[in-house]
């Protein structure tokens, strides 16, 4: 609607997105004094991709550098038939989990909503550049919690998922979160795309070694996202674990995650992914995936193993860190 009365019609703010969308500058369509006026007002941050990596498997790592100096990573995800990007919410991390190097940065600041936004906007460009498949998917499992960024994150994804804005459909937009609280997990209310709990363990006392700042347990977490899911018509949560060689990959890890859900009326869809090596935080990565993968299926539950994407240029899940 504000992009609408600025250049005068909705037709025009139609256009504008579409180039966007599509990974092109939306000023070409643009006539000068349209170009003038909205230069005047824009309220786009200072923003600039300052280098781009790319892994042996074709993942694509954004170093992004902010207004204020700060810096953020994004990751390109290239498949056959379409490219996922996975965006940050934060700079840095408040939640300190062991296995994670975004954790070792703390917490900078919070990234304003365009800030949000303006990395797929980014990423749609590299991939047109690249001549990657288009961009479909957007997970929000990069530096930051998201739920710590509530009120950004959510008019992020307002925009994000709107028709006449960038057009990405809820069902291909994911939001990680470790929960912080239960209040927290309700407070998403009215978010359009998935949940995907970043459990990584069921035990208690293992979930508060690999989360030191998880304050309430895993039961009390899961009845938040049953309460947040309950009016859903197919109510889904994708739950993450990233596995950790004898810290929560033994088949006594593997059972207390069947009971965790044993009972629920939610469908749960486990998500395994070895974690990734070389952070240099004293864990090593799990060599019994497989194992853990046909236990929790032996339960009776979805559970997929996750390939690592991007290893080689730290462009995989917890190695997004940027150096002081």
């Amino acid at each position: 609607m504000e992009l609408s009365e600025l250049l005068g019609s909705a037709a025009r703010a139609k256009a504008v997105f579409a180039e966007v969308r599509a990974g092109r500058d939306p000023m070409r369509t643009l006539e000068p004094g349209l170009k003038q006026r909205l230069a005047k007002v824009s309220r786009a941050p200072d923003f600039a991709v300052e280098e781009t990596s790319t892994a042996t498997d074709g993942t694509t790592k954004l170093r992004i550098r902010l207004g204020d100096g700060a810096r953020i990573e994004t990751v390109l995800i290239p498949e056959r038939a379409r490219t996922t990007v996975c965006v940050s919410t934060q700079v840095g991390c408040i939640r300190g989990c062991g296995f994670c190097l975004t954790s070792t940065m703390g917490l900078l600041r919070n990234l304003s909503t365009e800030e949000i936004l303006l990395q797929l906007v980014a990423s749609r460009r590299v991939a047109r550049t690249c001549a990657l498949p288009n961009v479909r998917n957007v997970v929000f499992m990069g530096m930051g919690e998201p739920l710590d960024n509530r009120d950004e994150v959510g008019r992020a994804l307002a925009i994000l998922t709107d028709n006449e804005g960038h057009g990405v459909g809820a069902r291909h937009v994911t939001v990680s979160t470790v929960a912080p609280t239960p209040a927290a997990v309700l407070n998403t209310s009215g978010w359009p795309g998935q949940l995907a709990w970043s459990l990584h363990a069921a035990r208690p006392e293992v979930r508060k070694r690999l989360i030191p700042t998880a304050r309430h347990s895993p039961r009390a977490l899961l009845e938040s996202f049953e309460a947040r899911l309950s009016g859903a018509r197919r109510p889904t949560l994708f739950v993450e674990i990233a596995l950790i060689d004898g810290i929560n990959d033994q088949p006594i890890d593997a059972d207390a995650a069947a009971d965790l859900f044993r009972g629920t009326k939610l469908e749960v869809r486990f998500n395994l992914l070895p974690m990734n090596p070389g952070n240099g935080l004293g864990f090593q990565t799990s060599p019994r995936a497989s194992q853990m993968k046909r236990s929790l299926q032996a339960h009776g539950y979805f559970c997929s193993l996750r390939r690592p994407r991007g290893r080689d240029e730290h462009a995989a899940c917890g190695q997004l860190v940027i150096q002081p």
